[in-house]
């Protein structure tokens, strides 16, 4: 596994502007730098309703492309994507884990740090993703040949939102959270083969969606659909990438 270095002093500056807008919506939500509580800055009803709201939205990340091929499209869907995803998958589950852990001050710091970090490599990997997705639409115009699209590069992005809730809603010890948050933006922004396999995948996604529904109204305990992320995501990131390394990147 590797880590790409093709990241301009431009592009830092532009991630920089993002992770200080990241930072003003805690401050403005009283998650950094605000008034302090003796329990979460976020109950349960609060965190039902973002969740639902947050798998609606995967859900609809999920039919966009279908959509889009069925119906035709734009032209602004990878630009739309990389937006919308940025702010679903990236600041929505940072928000959240400076929210549910908003008390433990020990570990403040830390959790600051691992969820900028985490805000900064989802932007990151988007935009790596919109940039192949525009070499690949100016490929087909030139008529050349261009680079084989079947796996994602580094751990998509839903994949890492996915991850970074089921630490939230399952609550590990502060520690587990922020090694567990590190690991997931090392791998949004890491270059390994992340498979993209529609038919185990599709099938997989379906059932940790209605499992996340079923959840959400109540049925079964939340703990059940973020289990099954954690075990059924993660794992893969991390083998790709140790296979990666063992080849030598």
């Amino acid at each position: 596994m590797k880590v790409r270095q093709n990241t301009s002093p431009a592009d830092v500056l532009s991630l920089a502007n993002g992770v200080c807008g990241f930072l003003a919506l805690a401050v403005a939500a009283e998650l950094w730098l605000g008034k302090r509580g003796e329990g979460p800055a976020i109950d349960h009803r609060k965190l039902v309703a973002c969740l639902l709201l947050y798998a609606i939205g995967m859900l609809c990340d999920v039919l966009d492309g279908p959509a889009a091929r069925r119906f035709g499209s734009s032209g602004l869907g990878s630009a739309l994507d990389t937006i919308c995803d940025s702010i679903s998958f990236g600041m929505l589950p940072a928000m959240l884990l400076l929210a549910r852990l908003h008390t433990n001050h020990q570990w403040q710091v830390p959790l600051i740090l691992v969820a900028c970090a985490y805000v900064a490599t989802t932007i990151l990997r988007l935009a790596r993703y919109a940039r192949g997705e525009a070499d690949q639409r100016e490929a087909a115009v030139r008529g050349v040949a261009a680079p084989a699209r079947g796996d994602f590069s580094g751990m998509p992005s839903p994949v890492g939102g996915n991850c970074v809730l089921a630490v939230v809603v399952l609550g590990p010890p502060a520690v587990v959270c922020v090694c567990v948050v590190a690991l997931v933006a090392l791998l949004l922004v890491a270059d390994f083969p992340y498979p993209n396999n529609t038919a185990v995948g599709g099938v997989f996604v379906g059932v940790l969606l209605a499992a996340s529904f079923a959840g959400l109204a109540g049925l079964i305990s939340l703990d059940v659909p973020s289990a099954m992320a954690l075990v059924g995501l993660l794992p893969v990131a991390v083998v790709r990438a140790g296979q990666s390394v063992l080849r030598g990147g």
